[in-house]
């Protein structure tokens, strides 16, 4: 998007001075009184303003404080052919981000323009690196040969422009892998932008992607750029692609063919000059046979597929990543739990794990929050879900014992789903709230309130 500068003059030699300047690079609006230039302004994404102080409607400083009100971020610079310290002082109070004297020097004119916009790239770099700090405590822990293959396909994807597309299920570390192809390429250094399509209404997806012009709905009191544009020439990263709504594919296909997008309400054309990754937990085949997800879209995506197991399937990583996240919220929270004994281990080994590492993570987190005062966790400090399995997979039960296991887990996760309302739970199970009752005391099952051990 072409950045906006806006002369407010009343000398028509300094607007086309400054157009002269300026117009190679950037687009520049003129107006020639103060109301005319504020009107310009509530009307347009401006991103530098040049202002004279003395003009025949109204004093520069007063336009200065109307500007500030509508955007106090722009920068504005006050012109005079006056040069006289005080009034600068003044502008300068105000917010004036500086002062120059005509006639100006053209080059001058140049290196402030260009200053200002290299101030805005930092502030977004400065921003962008933020936000990698605060992610990247999200380290990918692996030992099993599964996750050895995926990395190293992903490093070899990383090097290239190649579309990319990583399938897990939820929980997997999907957008972990993502963000390692990012910073294993040659876009390491430009932002990393992630879009989570289940989580935007419908309504609000093209809006959000490819940016809108102020005015372009209501509510668009201002102009607002996309997610791919803010992108740049970094990555986007479209996770749960499989929830994008049909009539945006269309959109996303054809920006991908052309390279080039328009904000909502502009015909304008951005070239689109990031990478594209995306992931999904759902089987996407399915969704192209079902007509829930376009077949061109999915082809155009899927150049580089890589698949993710979930982490019952890779065993040799569960302790690993308990470790980790045992030492990484042991420094959080201060607890003194150093390690699991050999019995809690062999839970976290025997769990399924549904909610792959994201739940090993809020798992590890609760148990050092509520029972991380002591140097070893044992059986009894892990939720309770994963302590009704721990002997229903192993090798020495009998088939009795695997069959109690197996209902004990059943009935847990019945009443934990409907939050321990045990006429809902006996209707999900098809029984009666009495048998239910009598197998809950049989087996000991208990509702633990979170408030005193969060299970």
């Amino acid at each position: 998007m072409t950045k906006k500068i806006l002369v407010i003059d009343d000398e028509k030699s300094v607007q086309e001075s400054l157009k002269l300047v300026l117009s190679d690079n950037w687009r520049v609006l003129v107006a020639s009184s103060g109301r005319e230039g504020l009107e310009i302004l509530s009307n347009n994404e401006i991103d530098i303003i040049f202002l004279d102080i003395l003009m025949p409607d109204r004093d520069g400083l007063e336009v200065l404080q109307e500007i500030k009100k509508i955007d106090e971020t722009i920068p504005v610079i006050m012109l005079t052919a006056v040069s006289k310290l005080s009034t600068a002082i003044e502008a300068m109070k105000i917010g004036a981000y500086d002062y120059l004297t005509k006639p100006f020097d053209v080059e001058e004119i140049r290196l402030i323009v260009q200053k200002i916009f290299n101030e805005f790239k930092m502030r977004q770099r400065v921003q962008f690196l933020t936000d990698e700090m605060e992610k990247s405590t999200e380290t990918i822990i692996y030992k099993s040969d599964p996750m050895k293959e995926v990395l190293s396909l992903a490093l070899r994807a990383a090097p290239h422009d190649s579309a990319v597309l990583i399938t897990g299920p939820t929980g997997s570390g999907k957008e972990l892998i993502a963000r390692f192809i990012h910073r294993e390429s040659p876009r390491k250094n430009e932002p990393f932008i992630a879009v989570h399509c289940a989580a935007i209404p419908e309504t609000l997806f093209e809006s959000e992607i490819f940016g809108y012009e102020k005015g372009a709905f209501t509510g668009a009191f201002k102009s607002k750029p996309g997610k791919i544009e803010v992108a740049g020439s970094g990555t986007i990263f479209f996770d749960e692609i499989g929830e994008m709504p049909l009539s945006l594919q269309i959109k996303l296909l054809r920006v991908l063919q052309e390279h080039e997008f328009s904000r909502v309400g502009s015909n304008e054309p951005i070239k689109m000059e990031a990478r594209v990754l995306s992931a999904t937990s759902r089987d996407l085949k399915k969704e192209v046979e079902s007509g829930r997800f376009r077949e061109d879209l999915f082809y155009r995506l899927s150049v580089i597929p890589i698949a993710i197991p979930p982490l019952k399937e890779r065993e040799q990583d569960i302790l690993p990543i308990a470790y980790h996240f045992l030492s990484f919220f042991g420094k959080q929270t201060g607890a003194r739990a150093k390690m699991f004994s050999s019995e809690a281990e062999q839970c976290l080994l025997n769990y399924d794990w549904p909610g792959n590492v994201r739940e090993v993570k809020n798992v590890i987190e609760r148990i050092l929050v509520l029972r991380g005062n002591k140097d070893i966790i044992n059986i009894e400090d892990l939720p309770e879900e994963l302590r009704v399995v721990r002997s229903g997979n192993s090798e020495d039960a009998s088939f009795e014992e695997r069959v109690i296991q197996f209902e004990k887990r059943l009935i847990f996760e019945a009443l934990k789903k409907f939050s321990w309302n045990k006429s809902k739970a006996a209707e999900y199970l098809r029984m009666s709230r009495r048998v239910l009752n009598y197998k809950v005391e049989k087996y000991g099952i208990r509702e633990r309130q979170e408030k005193n051990s969060g299970y």
